[in-house]
């Protein structure tokens, strides 16, 4: 797989993109939009866990000033003017501030940006399982309809030829106009599906382009198989599997986590916050008299304690009760939906098993019917509209296996993304 990965990336913009499925998936694991964008949010997570982590570090701040003043004070000393102060003043300061006991609120609030940053990266885990998921079902999807593409140009391309059979008896006698224009209508009806189950290709290619992050512009090709897996599934391995991998319940255990300690932080609203400082001043002048630079150093300890904030710390302790009960009731609930998705699953794939199985059976006896058909048709045993609806029954018959295996590959796809697969 590393090797697929670095063909990938050295893959020039002007060439044709060729994958198989391994290729796809790995390709949109580095390219699809909706996983870039969760890597940015995972990306911006980090930076707020760095700013929660700021608040154990002393804040220090610089300021300085000029004062021009037009007219000073002056008293009168023994008969002599004495100015109190000067008429350009400056000053220089710079103070630090540190939280010295908070009583866990800063550590608890630094716990609660960590735990955002491990949802922030749970969220993008998903993401990417997500469209392991949607690429495994688009490209099973393109290869069926590739198959019906080819199926129905060969079809209309036998109609035809059997349309020019038919024209040939008709102009020597052997069949009648009607017969002759039942085989051009058959011909006339199947070419709209030709064009349809084309377009249809055209337009999940271009769906896969946007999901892998193909540029529009660029054409791709795909290799693989419609084969059956020969994976043996058990039910209650695949429930367990999935109440233990699932990335939705991992993040509702960390979202009850950050209420517990949202609740921490009210309980402590009301304890005194103590903090301690020191600055540093520089003046001049420095004193009432003199023209020279002084200066100072201050130091402080100070505490601070809201004695009552009109009930509001009350409320934040209800909510904070609430929303640790939110999310207890998110994730049992969840819980029940997951074991249903992996049963609903689970069912799908055993119905898709089965009518895959009988849709290649009905494949086998209808290539034999239409084996015979042919025999009788051309030694005059048979009727046109005999030949025809067995052609067609023929048809029918490897377009439904067709569908069964693409549901039979998706419902593969859905159970690994039920139970969290990550390869």
């Amino acid at each position: 797989m590393l090797i697929a990965l670095m063909f990938l990336i050295g893959i020039s913009p002007v060439d044709t993109f060729d994958f198989t499925l391994e290729q796809a998936i790995d390709y949109a694991l580095m390219n699809n939009p909706e996983i870039k964008q969760s890597t940015i949010e995972f990306k911006k997570s980090k930076t707020q866990t760095s700013q929660a982590l700021s608040a154990f570090y002393p804040s220090i701040t610089a300021s300085g000033g000029y004062a021009y003043i037009t007219d000073i004070p002056v008293i009168d000393f023994e008969g002599m003017p004495v100015p109190l102060g000067q008429s350009e003043n400056y000053s220089l300061s710079i103070s630090l501030q540190q939280i010295l006991f908070s009583w866990g609120k800063i550590y608890n609030a630094y716990k609660i940006s960590d735990i955002g940053k491990k949802i922030a990266e749970l969220t993008l885990v998903r993401k990417k399982q997500e469209v392991r998921y949607s690429v495994t079902d688009v490209f099973y999807g393109i290869l069926v309809l590739e198959e019906m593409a080819s199926l129905s140009r060969e079809s209309l391309a036998q109609l035809k030829r059997h349309e020019e059979v038919v024209q040939t008896r008709y102009k020597a006698g052997l069949v009648s106009q009607f017969d002759y224009l039942r085989a051009q209508i058959q011909v006339a009806n199947l070419k709209p599906q030709v064009i349809e189950t084309e377009n249809g290709l055209r337009l999940a290619k271009e769906g896969f382009k946007m999901l892998l992050g193909i540029p529009l512009e660029e054409e791709f090709t795909i290799s693989g198989t419609l084969d059956v897996s020969k994976d043996v599934f058990d039910l209650d391995t695949l429930i367990h599997t999935a109440l233990k991998q699932r990335i939705e319940l991992k993040s509702l255990k960390y979202t009850e986590k950050i209420a517990k300690l949202n609740q921490a932080i009210v309980r402590r609203t009301n304890l005194p916050t103590i903090v301690g400082g020191a600055s540093y001043n520089s003046t001049k002048p420095f004193g009432f008299t003199g023209d020279e630079w002084g200066s100072n150093i201050t130091f402080n300890l100070r505490f601070e304690w809201p004695l009552f904030t009109g009930f509001n710390t009350l409320a934040q302790h209800r909510q904070a009760s609430l929303e640790i009960r939110e999310a207890q009731l998110a994730y049992e609930n969840l819980e029940k939906a997951i074991t249903l998705e992996v049963k609903q699953g689970y069912l799908k794939l055993l119905a898709a098993y089965e009518a895959m199985t009988t849709a290649q059976n009905n494949v086998g006896q209808a290539e034999k019917a239409f084996v015979i058909i042919e025999t009788r048709y051309k030694n005059g045993l048979a009727t046109n509209l005999e030949y025809l609806d067995t052609q067609l029954a023929l048809m029918q018959a490897k377009a439904n296996y067709l569908s069964a295996l693409h549901v039979y590959h998706t419902s593969r796809a859905e159970i690994y993304k039920a139970i969290g697969k990550e390869e």
